[in-house]
């Protein structure tokens, strides 16, 4: 049986949205809060924990999700390489990490549990929650990218894709940490798992916009 460990990845230093983990949604309630909330109830994994490296996140911890404490070098401005973002990767004892979005507050715990019920009883090895799209897509030569020329441009007919809402990301810890890489990005690794969740539950926060909206639906 797999063993895994979830966990928030989290930061101040935001660019699009600056402190938007700490920032109140109304009620005192942060994006942090919920997060913790949320893995705190979760089943079937064997480790919880908030990777930090800022105290001000680390104080909101809660009873049932321990700390795992990163390097600044890994939280501060830019994308560190994975080797400097993970290395604390190295205190989960758990064969299996889940990366949970801290991100998406509407999301239900009953889903996020049901995804990760099936990934532990799966023969996956790494899987992402994806959304199955209809839709046409150009490339940035905006030359057709999943459609031909003479293709009928139809709402019902077109071709459908997955796209990766990165709610829960699942991965071995030894391949990362043998190649400081997720998964191969190959067939089936990741393996989109699909979900069908409610548009509010897939609001993802990364710009400020996105904080206001999510603001506007946590307070109605």
């Amino acid at each position: 049986m797999k063993t895994i460990a979830i966990i928030i990845h989290a930061r101040k230093d935001s660019t699009r949205c600056p402190n938007k983990h700490l920032r109140d949604l109304g009620d005192g309630n942060t994006l942090i809060d919920i997060a913790l909330s949320n893995v705190s109830k979760l089943k079937n994994v064997d480790e919880k924990y908030l990777a930090a490296y800022d105290e001000e996140l680390k104080e909101h911890i809660i009873d049932g999700v321990d700390i795992l404490h990163r390097s600044y070098e890994s939280v501060k401005p830019g994308n560190a390489p994975h080797n400097i973002m993970y290395d604390h990767l190295n205190k989960v004892k758990s064969d299996y990490i889940i990366n949970y979005n801290p991100c998406q507050p509407f999301v239900k715990v009953e889903e996020l549990q049901r995804v990760i019920d099936w990934f532990k009883e799966s023969d996956c090895k790494s899987a992402i929650t994806v959304e199955k799209k209809r839709n046409f897509f150009w490339d940035g030569n905006r030359t057709p990218s999943n459609f031909l020329p003479n293709d009928r441009l139809s709402t019902t007919s077109g071709p459908w894709l997955y796209s990766a809402t990165h709610s829960l990301v699942f991965y071995e810890k030894q391949y990362m940490l043998d190649r400081w890489q997720l998964f191969p990005n190959i067939e089936n690794e990741p393996y989109p798992i699909e979900i069908e969740w409610s548009d509010n539950e897939l609001i993802d926060v990364d710009e400020e916009l996105d904080f206001k909206l999510a603001k506007l639906i946590y307070n109605e």
